[in-house]
Formats: C-alpha cells, sequence, structure tokens
C-alpha cells in the first residue's frame, strides 16, 4: 500500500495541516502488515533467524543463500550479467567484476532486469558528493525492508513504532515553517533551514509540548540546533531523551562526544545509501560500524582490488544488495571509505566490522604539488579547540593548494581563532596550501537539507 500511495506524497503535504494531521493519524493506525505488505514481516522473521543462530557455519550458509539469490537472478535476467556463470560459493564473488555510478549512467538498461521491471521504484542519488545517477528499487520489498530494519535497529535503544521523535533533517517544511507536527511518522520536525540562534528558543519550547522520547537527525543539524541552544543564555535542554540517532553525513567523535554531554543520552549512528545496498550501524556497546549479513554483503577492497585484510587500512566499501530483483546491484563501488576494524562478529554473526567510516574517495584536498590529503585528516583529524566556536563550516577548492574555509562563527569565534586556524592546518601539511577564510551567515543545503563539507571542483583528471 505504501509503494502505490508514494507518488501521492506530495500531495498530501499540500494539503491544510489539519487534514494531514487527521490523514496520518488515522494511516498510521492502520497494521503495518496492511501499509508495507508481507515482505515487513518476512525481513522481520530473517533478521530474528540470524540472531537466533549460534554456529558461524549456519550463519554463513544463510548468507550465500542471499547472496545467491541476488546474483543467479541477475546472471539469468539482467544483460549485463548474462555473460556470467552462475554463483556457487562465496569466492566466486570475484567473478564479478567491481561496478561504479560511471559504469551504470548512460547504460542505465543493462543493469535493469528484463523479468521484474515492472515493479520498479524509480529513484535517485542528489550527486552532492559525486555523480548523480538514477536508479531502481523494488516495489513491495525495499522500503517494507528499510522500515522492519530501523525498526529492529532502533528498537534495541528502546524505540518502538509510534515513539514520540524529534527530527532535524531532510526537505524544507510547508510555507517554510520552523517546524511543523508529522502525524504519520508521530515526529515533531524541526527545519534544517531555518534554525538559528534567534528562533531555537521557539523550537525548544514546541518540542517541550511534544516531550520527544528520541531526536533524529543529520549530524550537523543537530549540531548547529545543539550550537543554538548554547549560544542562547537564556536557554538549556532539560528533555529527558533516550537515544540521538544521527545518520546520512558522516559523524566526528568530536560531534558524538559533545552531543552524547549536551544531551546526556547515547548517540547512535549508522553507515547507509540511497541504493539500499548494504547498512552498517553501531551497536549496543561499541561506535563501530557492523554491517548486516541479513542485509546486503559488505567488501573493504583497497586499491588493487584486493580484500583488505589488516586492521587499520583503509579500503573501498563495496555493496551486493539482497532483496532488489529490479536492479540488483552486484559489487558496487559505493565511493565511501572505511578503516578496518579488528572485530568480524557481531554477538554471533560473523560480519566486515569498520573501526570507522573515512568519508567518500572524493573527500580530498589537494596541495601546492598534487599531494591528495583526506579530508578526515586534514580537518578532523586535528581535534582543534575552536571547533567549539564555530556554528558550520565549508570547505572549498577550484586548484590545487588553494582552499577556501567558509565559516558561520559562534559565540567567542575572534581574530585570534583565524590565526590559530590557519597556522594548524598550513603546518599539519608544510605549508603547502593557501588557505582564504569566508565569513557568512549560513551555508547552503543540498536539496535534502545535507550539509557539504567540502565543495570539491578538482579531479584527478584536471589536477
Amino acid at each position: 500500500m505504501e509503494d502505490t500511495l508514494y507518488p501521492f506524497l506530495n500531495v498530501y503535504r499540500r494539503l491544510p495541516s489539519w487534514m494531514q494531521t487527521a490523514i496520518g493519524f488515522s494511516y498510521r493506525a492502520l497494521p503495518k502488515w496492511f501499509r508495507l505488505g508481507p515482505f515487513y514481516d518476512e525481513y522481520k522473521r530473517r533478521i530474528n533467524h540470524f540472531i537466533s543462530l549460534t554456529k558461524s557455519a549456519e550463519l554463513s550458509a544463510l548468507q550465500l543463500d542471499l547472496l545467491k539469490e541476488t546474483v543467479n537472478s541477475a546472471v539469468l535476467d539482467v544483460p549485463f550479467y548474462r555473460q556470467f556463470n552462475k554463483m556457487k560459493e562465496f569466492n566466486d564473488i570475484y567473478d564479478y567484476p567491481v561496478i561504479s555510478k560511471s559504469d551504470i549512467v548512460g547504460n542505465l538498461d543493462e543493469f535493469l532486469s528484463t523479468e521484474f521491471n515492472s515493479s520498479g521504484l524509480k529513484s535517485n542519488t542528489g550527486g552532492s558528493s559525486g555523480t548523480p545517477m538514477t536508479f531502481f528499487l523494488h516495489a513491495g520489498r525495499t522500503r517494507p525492508k528499510e522500515q522492519a530494519h530501523f525498526d529492529w535497529f532502533w528498537g534495541q535503544y528502546g524505540f518502538v513504532p509510534g515513539s514520540r521523535v524529534l527530527m532535524i533533517r531532510g526537505a524544507p517544511l510547508k510555507n517554510n515553517a520552523l517546524y511543523e507536527f508529522q502525524a504519520i511518522k508521530n515526529c515533531l520536525a524541526v527545519s534544517c533551514y531555518e534554525l538559528n540562534s534567534d528562533n531555537v528558543s521557539e523550537a525548544v519550547q514546541e518540542a517541550r509540548r511534544f516531550h520527544p522520547q528520541f531526536i533524529h537527525g543529520y549530524p550537523s543539524a543537530v549540531k548547529n540546533f545543539m550550537n543554538s541552544i548554547i549560544e542562547n543564555n537564556r536557554l538549556a535542554w532539560d528533555i529527558p531523551i533516550k537515544a540521538l540517532f544521527v545518520g546520512s553525513e558522516w559523524l566526528s567523535e568530536d560531534d558524538r562526544l559533545s552531543m552524547t554531554s549536551f544531551f546526556n543520552s547515547k548517540v547512535v549512528t549508522w553507515y547507509g545509501h540511497s541504493e539500499c545496498a548494504v547498512m552498517g550501524g553501531n551497536s549496543v556497546d561499541s561506535s563501530e560500524f557492523f554491517f548486516y549479513p541479513f542485509y546486503g554483503y559488505a567488501e573493504l577492497l583497497d586499491d588493487n582490488g584486493k580484500p583488505v585484510k589488516t586492521p587499520g587500512q583503509v579500503g573501498r566499501i563495496i555493496a551486493t544488495s539482497f532483496d532488489n530483483f529490479v536492479m540488483p546491484f552486484i559489487r558496487y563501488d559505493t565511493g565511501d571509505l572505511g578503516v578496518l576494524s579488528h572485530k568480524n562478529t557481531l554477538g554471533n554473526m560473523p560480519c566486515l566490522v569498520l573501526k570507522k567510516i573515512e568519508g567518500r574517495t572524493q573527500d580530498f584536498i589537494y596541495l601546492q604539488d598534487n599531494t591528495r590529503v583526506s579530508l578526515t585528516a586534514f580537518i578532523f583529524g586535528q581535534h582543534l579547540p575552536q571547533f567549539a566556536k564555530i556554528r558550520e563550516m565549508q570547505l572549498e577548492q577550484h586548484k590545487a593548494g588553494h582552499l577556501i574555509l567558509r565559516i558561520v562563527r559562534g559565540r567567542g569565534y575572534d581574530a585570534n581563532d583565524e590565526r590559530d586556524i590557519l597556522n594548524r592546518l598550513c603546518r599539519s601539511v608544510s605549508g603547502k596550501i593557501n588557505i582564504e577564510f569566508s565569513y557568512v551567515n549560513s551555508i547552503e543545503k543540498t536539496h535534502r537539507g545535507k550539509h557539504r563539507f567540502l565543495i570539491q571542483k578538482i579531479d584527478d583528471q584536471k589536477k
């Protein structure tokens, strides 16, 4: 039902607020099996089955069955993969090539199933940090699976469907409002476009009336909300929160610690992407990323295409999807980088575990001698004390050796902070970069409300 109604979502959003609320409450009251279809319960049963098993051989066999189901369906029905043999065992995965976005863009029909094409849901990646791409999800499977997965994942922290959530993420609200109640999700949405230190007291007052149990947002938006409260001397956060769910952007360890302290609550994050091929999240006891073997198949490869086996080594995250037979992603290069952990299980389940997500392959700056330096190492790994005085920050680069550092100043930021940041960053790269500071009142978000940390106009071919 939800996939059928999804094309009418924009119509629903244009309705008067009272009508949205009435429809939302009525819709949320319907049983999930009716709203989301049978695959919602099927995926939940899969999770429970994986969790219940204690023998790694049984768990590996289950994942292999799911992997073979995807790959062998593609060999039969997807034009690009008809040249390959069917998969029989895990090592056969290396017989299939690693595919990038650029391989799919312009050749979309080659990656679409001829058997399941009528079940496709057209979607796209925004292209804010890479190549824009149109792709297809599987109606009746992908969206119910996502809902079931997050109901389970968040449920580890006390969330149940219908819990009250303060949401700080996503597209602009109707009439550019600061906040609105969204009955379908039982959430109070606060606009990450409109929020600032001047109106944050209004948002906090509304949150007190709503009494949220959880916060869900982009890390940059939650950080802005937190800093706006801190800068308002007459305001404090006094609402008990069970957990903060922050995703869809990179979360620095400094920001995790400051959010944990400010909201007096656990901060939970995860790794996923629009293509819904793999998913990795924190566990109750660890902030590392455990890639769920019941969701998809994840690999970590080095620059030579070989599996990363040494803990601490960085590699590319490669994804093979389960449950999408319209457009299966097989050994798909996500463009994201991760650091291998010394762990290799979640409970009893063998899985890929990453110590941290490094960012995207595009998240690099270039020095005067064309040396490439990761954004993580150059900025976030520095743990600069001045970060506490910066509301928002963005880097932009048009030529090697020159960087624009765009800053929204917070309370207490002054010329000494600029000098210290400049000296620290330049010293870290032996002076091989010039930094131009630009102070602005706000930083433009993407159309989905995300914050772009780096606008990189240089690529490897045009340095």
